[in-house]
C-alpha cells in the first residue's frame, strides 16, 4: 500500500492493478470483520479506552500543577487515599486545592465505575470466545484489558 500511495503516477486504473498483484501474491492483509454479535462490546471497549486516557489526562494535571507553583516533584501514588491528602495539602492556595480535588473526585468516580465495566466486559469476553479468551490470559505480558481488545 505505501508503494501505492508513494507512486508518482496515479489513478484508480493503476491503483486496482497494483492491488489485484498484492492480493494475488499474498502480501494484502485482509481485514477483520467484527462480528455483529461483538460490536457493543467493541463499542464499550472504546468508550473504556477513552475513560482511561482522560484519567492519565487528570493526573498528569496534577503533576503539573505541582511544577507549575514551583513545587519539587511529589511521589504520590494517586491510588491511595491518605496520600492524596498529603499531596493537597501541599498547596497553600485553597482555588488550587480546590483544582485538585476536583481532579480527585473525577478519578475516584472513574476507579469505581471502570472496575464494573471491566467486570462486564470480562464476562462478555468469556461469552464471545471463550477459548480465545482463556489462551489469551496465558501469555505473559497480556494484562486482563489488553485480552479483551
Amino acid at each position: 500500500m505505501k508503494a501505492i500511495h508513494g507512486g508518482k503516477a496515479k489513478n484508480d486504473r493503476i491503483d486496482s492493478f497494483k492491488i489485484a498483484n498484492l492480493i494475488r501474491g499474498g502480501n494484502f492483509p485482509l481485514a477483520y470483520v467484527y462480528p455483529k454479535k461483538m460490536h457493543a462490546t467493541r463499542d464499550l471497549l472504546r468508550r473504556h479506552m477513552k475513560i482511561i486516557r482522560h484519567g492519565a489526562d487528570l493526573k498528569a494535571h496534577v503533576v503539573n500543577t505541582t511544577s507549575q507553583y514551583n513545587l519539587p516533584p511529589n511521589k504520590v501514588n494517586l491510588k491511595n487515599k491518605v496520600a492524596r491528602e498529603q499531596l493537597r495539602s501541599i498547596f497553600t492556595e485553597r482555588s488550587v486545592q480546590k483544582n485538585i480535588d476536583l481532579d480527585m473526585v473525577i478519578l475516584d468516580c472513574y476507579a469505581e465505575q471502570l472496575s464494573k465495566v471491566e467486570w462486564y466486559i470480562q464476562q462478555q469476553a468469556k461469552q464471545h470466545k471463550p477459548n480465545h479468551f482463556h489462551l489469551l490470559k496465558s501469555v505473559w505480558g497480556i494484562g486482563p484489558i489488553l485480552v479483551y481488545l
